[in-house]
């Protein structure tokens, strides 16, 4: 009787510490966060780094007390880029605009 007593223990054991494995496990690789970043930096793949764009950045970290930089980082971008893409692309447009010949 004290035997399966112990083994039942020792089985609960082990089954709990699969179930904490296993949680772990998929929390290291679960793929979301990272696809969710790519994403964000193949939107913004034309965008190029300013001062101005260090300078909230550096002020978004010290008001944070240093946490959440990539949340900082990802706000910096969302908050210059579009601007500076919108630019980029009405430059090229301008661009091809002036490159046909007139009759």
């Amino acid at each position: 009787m004290k035997a399966s007593h112990v083994s039942i223990r020792v089985l609960g054991v082990l089954l709990m510490g699969a179930g904490i494995f296993a949680t772990a496990a998929y929390a290291d690789g679960d793929p979301a966060p990272t696809y969710q970043r790519e994403l964000a930096m193949q939107r913004y793949k034309g965008c190029h780094w300013t001062d101005d764009m260090g300078k909230y950045v550096y002020a978004c970290i010290k008001r944070n007390d240093g946490f959440g930089t990539h949340w900082c980082y990802d706000e910096t971008l969302e908050t210059f880029c579009p601007a500076q893409l919108e630019a980029a692309k009405k430059a090229a447009s301008q661009q091809a605009g002036d490159d046909k010949p007139s009759r």
